[in-house]
C-alpha cells in the first residue's frame, strides 16, 4: 500500500479536500473532531447512499450541545479506488447549522486513529501514510454524548 496524498483546496485557509469518489464532495479534515459530521443537506446525504440509522442522537463539540440524526454511508473512500481508506458503513451526524459551510462532510480525527498524516500548507496537501500493517479498511468507534456507540463496520452498541 502506497502513501495517499490528496491535494487540499487552495482557495481555502482550513484543509479541505475533495473526494473524487463521492462526486467530488469538499471534506474538512477537523484534528479536533470526535466523530464525523455531515454538514450539507439530508437529500445529498441520501443520493450518496446514506440512510438514516437513529434519529435524534445527542452530541457537543460543536459550538455546545446539540441533537442530530446517525445516518450510514454504505462505504466511504478518501483516495482513488485504487490507493484509498475505505471507511464500511461510516456513520455520520448530521448538523444542519452548518448548512452554508464550503465543505458538505466534517472527517474527524478519530478516522485517522493509528495513523501519520501530514497537513502541508505550503504544499497544499494532505498525506496519510500507510505502513505494511496499516490496514486501508478503517473500523472504528463513534461515541455520542448519550452513551451510544456506532461501531464503524454496523453494530451498534449501548
Amino acid at each position: 500500500m502506497k502513501d495517499i496524498l490528496l491535494p487540499l483546496l487552495r482557495s481555502a485557509d482550513r484543509p479541505i479536500v475533495y473526494l473524487s469518489e463521492h462526486g467530488n464532495l469538499a471534506a474538512l479534515l477537523d484534528t479536533g473532531a470526535r466523530f464525523p459530521v455531515w454538514t450539507a443537506s439530508k437529500t445529498l446525504l441520501e443520493a450518496i447512499g446514506g440512510r438514516l440509522f437513529k434519529k435524534g442522537v445527542g452530541y457537543s463539540g460543536i459550538g455546545g450541545p446539540t441533537i442530530g440524526d446517525v445516518y450510514k454511508i454504505p462505504s466511504l473512500i478518501i483516495g482513488s479506488k485504487a490507493n484509498a481508506l475505505i471507511f464500511p458503513e461510516l456513520p455520520v451526524v448530521t448538523n444542519s447549522e452548518f448548512a452554508d459551510a464550503p465543505f458538505e462532510l466534517l472527517l474527524s480525527n478519530t478516522m485517522f486513529h493509528d495513523l501519520d498524516y501530514l497537513i502541508s500548507n505550503k504544499r497544499h496537501s494532505l498525506t496519510i501514510y500507510l505502513n505494511d500493517t496499516d490496514s486501508n479498511v478503517r473500523n472504528a468507534i463513534v461515541n455520542l454524548d448519550d452513551g451510544f456507540q456506532v461501531l464503524f463496520t454496523g453494530a451498534e452498541q449501548k
